[in-house]
């Protein structure tokens, strides 16, 4: 029995660190994650001027999600939906200087950003 609890102190143990690992101290009330301030569009330097204008131009043309997707994808990029007529979506932490996170509404791009 003495095993048994020690096995499951330390489970809870770990899978309390997992969590706490995971969290951030940026979040309100509601458990929503404020953005960072230490990084902006402006000074994000790993996206080079060919990515902002592929960017900006792809926002810019009234795309639907389908179409800008393949766009993206031809282009050697990859991308996900980060929120879909205001939604948000669930995405990873991760960043990744070859893909754009996109937003939609009514099912076309409004919105994109690298990461």
């Amino acid at each position: 029995m003495k095993k048994i609890l020690l096995r499951l102190s330390a489970l809870l143990f770990v899978a309390t660190v997992g969590l706490v690992g995971c969290s951030t101290g940026d979040t309100s009330e509601s458990g929503e994650v404020a953005p960072s301030e230490s990084i902006t569009e402006t000074e994000n330097t790993d996206v080079s001027a060919q990515q902002l204008e592929f960017q900006q131009e792809l926002v810019a043309s009234g795309m639907t999600l389908e179409d800008a997707g393949a766009l993206i994808e031809a282009t050697g990029y990859t991308w996900r939906v980060g929120s879909i007529d205001g939604q948000e979506q669930v995405v990873t932490m991760d960043y990744r200087m070859d893909r754009l996170t996109l937003s939609t509404q009514d099912n076309i791009v409004v919105e994109a950003f690298w990461g």
